[in-house]
């Protein structure tokens, strides 16, 4: 088998990066202590991985933080940090399909029917105004009656008793679209619930493309080899071998319950509505299985997770249509900054329209000159301030699909007005107002060691 897995991954960073991994043996409450812990960390601008040994009440240790550093999330791909984007799309541009086996670590330990329950799992509840305990980290596995090609994404799941879960699945995304195809049969959707996924698995399936593309076939391009399947047991479906826990259930049609409020990576609590929920089956998991999570909310890791792979993908959209794109970057939810070798007026806008067309989470576009460092927040705005004016280069498209998780919007309408902003030099960087600059020579002669001994 290979050893790539969340396990493999823990043992990889304890070695090569232990200042980035901490485990914590004093027992916490699933209760608002490790959101607390986190908090204060990245207070600290620190986002380790952190490994709680011993969780109240729970059977099995909670590990979080996994996808929360760049660095560490680039050297389990084996890549450098810089190159993170190159390697997303390398890996869309050489898939590879998964393999069965007949074994599997995540089969060791196999509960059926009456013997499900998954209040055993820690019963993770991070903000005070969560509805109750939400598994935040687990990648969802279905596919498509008519094709047979598989989907993995991440969804919000409200624990809601031993064997049920409320779900949220975003309208038009593409776990929804395969929903609405068994409702039209009437038949109960088959989902595989997986839990503890090595980051590849989980930039995988965080893929952005179209709908029909496999996300184990993301996850093989991603990790150079096959990801490892096996049967489910009471489903008819392949789910990860080397998985840590897997939960086992069917989404029944036209069957609405209450769901949320939660904690959203907008920084916001998501209100309650009526929406599906799953009917679990099965439960399998490693000996000594481990809980992986995501802390919900706008911590680190939820931000990265959604951004690391839409940065390529938007990247990759932009630039067959614009070849001028040289670089994009998400600093914060909705909002993208794009880098331009600008050759004609007009491109930045074209840009910001391009960009508007390649995901539906953008919902504010700036467009800045290759100059600017779009990793540097203060850079961009600093472009806005000089580049820019309001009545020449901001413009904005009213009432536009987005994600319904936006709190600014009118209550039931899942839509928003885009903003675009072209904050690049005007009529042409070269013929732009001079940057002043210490000279090259000088600054290479210069050492701080030297004037400054202290």
């Amino acid at each position: 088998m290979s050893g790539k897995d969340f396990r493999s991954f823990i043992q990889d960073v304890k070695e090569k990066y232990p200042s980035q991994y901490i485990e914590i043996e004093k027992e916490v409450s699933p209760l608002y202590e490790t959101t607390a812990i986190v908090t204060k960390l990245e207070m600290q601008k620190r986002t380790p991985v952190l490994y709680f040994k011993n969780v109240k009440d729970a059977e099995f240790p909670v590990v979080v933080n996994t996808c929360a550093s760049r660095v560490l999330v680039a050297d389990a791909l084996d890549t450098p940090k810089e190159r993170l984007p190159h390697k997303y799309r390398d890996a869309l541009n050489n898939l590879i399909g998964p393999k069965e086996v007949t074994e599997a670590p995540v089969q060791e330990m196999v509960y059926l029917g009456d013997d499900v329950d998954i209040l055993k799992l820690p019963q993770m509840q991070y903000h005070n105004t969560d509805a109750g305990a939400y598994i935040s980290g687990s990648i969802l596995v279905s596919k498509d009656p008519d094709t047979g090609v598989y989907n993995c994404s991440y969804n919000r799941l409200m624990i809601k008793g031993s064997k049920k879960l409320g779900i949220y699945m975003t309208p038009g995304k593409h776990l929804s679209q395969v929903y609405e195809k068994a409702e039209q049969r009437n038949k109960p959707m088959e989902i595989a619930v997986v839990l503890g996924n090595h980051p590849a698995w989980c930039m995988g399936a965080l893929f952005i493309g179209p709908y029909g593309t496999s996300e184990y076939d993301v996850m093989g391009g991603l990790m150079g080899e096959p990801l490892e399947v096996i049967q489910a047991k009471t489903l008819d479906l392949l789910v990860p071998a080397r998985a840590e826990i897997i939960l086992e259930g069917e989404i029944p049609p036209f069957e609405r319950e209450e769901e949320g409020p939660y904690g959203e990576f907008t920084g916001y609590s998501a209100g309650q509505v009526r929406r599906p929920f799953i009917n679990i089956k099965a439960m399998t998991h490693r000996k000594g299985a481990i809980f992986q999570d995501v802390c919900g909310g706008p911590h680190r890791e939820l931000l990265l997770m959604s951004t690391i792979p839409m940065e390529p993908s938007i990247l990759d959209f932009l630039q067959k249509n614009i070849p001028a794109v040289q670089n994009v970057r998400c600093p914060a939810p909705f909002t993208l900054f794009v880098s331009i070798k600008k050759a004609r007026e007009g491109q930045a806008k074209q840009a910001i329209l391009t960009a508007f067309a390649a995901d539906m989470q953008v919902k504010h576009c700036v467009v800045v000159d290759d100059d600017i460092d779009i990793t540097n927040n203060q850079a961009v705005i600093q472009a806005i301030a000089t580049r820019m004016q309001a009545d020449r280069d901001l413009f904005v498209i009213k009432g536009v699909t987005h994600d319904p998780l936006d709190p600014s919007q009118v209550k039931g309408i899942p839509v928003s007005d885009k903003v675009g902003i072209d904050a690049t030099a005007k009529p042409s960087l070269e013929i732009f107002a001079d940057k002043p600059r210490v000279p090259k020579e000088v600054m290479e002669r210069i050492n701080l060691e030297d004037f400054i001994t202290s």
